[in-house]
């Protein structure tokens, strides 16, 4: 009797880890017979492995997993090519990819966060190449310093705005917002919070909504932190939050 009751716990134990809810992650992924796809997760302290698959002819993959208590941003990696995306509930997201260009010719369904995300991407890349142009150019003496300052200037003043009115405070408690926050030029973040007023701003803006949404989320507190010293750290008096 002992023994059936316990095997009868067990599997209601199992049952219910197994009926948690969970997204999908499918697609297919072309030209690259025998590689391997992982799914990873980017979090706070890093990257996380959580799966992984060898592709076979066809490319197709499906990745299963428990859904975040609150958006989260995860992705697929073949090589050290990378393909970024956002988790809000328990939606299917499809993710399809030529293995040649990974990161930059795919194409994404069921995720309105992941299309912004793309565009985000998509856009720094070009960012980074034009800043590339220019120093090449000036360490070319094609250009002097005045103008090699006054044109990086101006790439990174239009990029900014662009990314501060369409992504960031046209919709501020989304994940595309918050991944617009971390982008990076060079390593160095685009954003500032904590030497420019007007990144801080941007900051604040998240935060607000990701806290008024998520009060409890480690990223919530993690992105109120940084606003905090950042009003710190430039004197910011006119810039309040909950």
């Amino acid at each position: 009797m002992k023994k059936i009751l316990f095997v009868a716990l067990a599997a209601l134990g199992l049952s219910a880890c197994n009926s948690e809810p969970k997204f999908i992650v499918e697609g297919e992924i072309s030209g690259a017979d025998g590689k391997m796809l992982y799914l990873e997760a980017s979090a706070l302290e890093g990257i996380v492995p959580l799966d992984s698959v060898k592709l076979k002819g066809n490319g197709t993959f499906a990745f299963k997993q428990v859904r975040p208590v609150s958006p989260e941003f995860y992705r697929l990696r073949v090589d050290d090519k990378v393909i970024n995306f956002s988790i809000d509930s328990t939606e299917t997201v499809r993710l399809d990819a030529p293995y040649a260009d990974f990161s930059t010719a795919y194409t994404v369904e069921g995720s309105a966060n992941s299309v912004k995300i793309k565009e985000l991407t998509l856009k720094q890349m070009q960012l980074q190449n034009n800043v590339n142009a220019l120093i090449q150019s000036m360490q070319a003496r094609q250009i002097g310093a005045d103008v090699f300052e006054d044109s990086l200037a101006a790439l990174m003043k239009n990029y900014k705005d662009e990314v501060k009115i369409n992504y960031i405070f046209a919709a501020p408690n989304t994940a595309s917002a918050y991944f617009a926050l971390f982008q990076k030029l060079n390593n160095y973040l685009i954003f500032d919070p904590l030497n420019n007023k007007d990144d801080v701003k941007c900051f604040a803006a998240v935060a607000t909504s990701l806290n008024n949404y998520y009060p409890h989320a480690d990223r919530s507190k993690n992105l109120y932190n940084i606003v905090i010293k950042g009003m710190k750290t430039v004197s910011y008096t006119h810039l309040t939050l909950p």
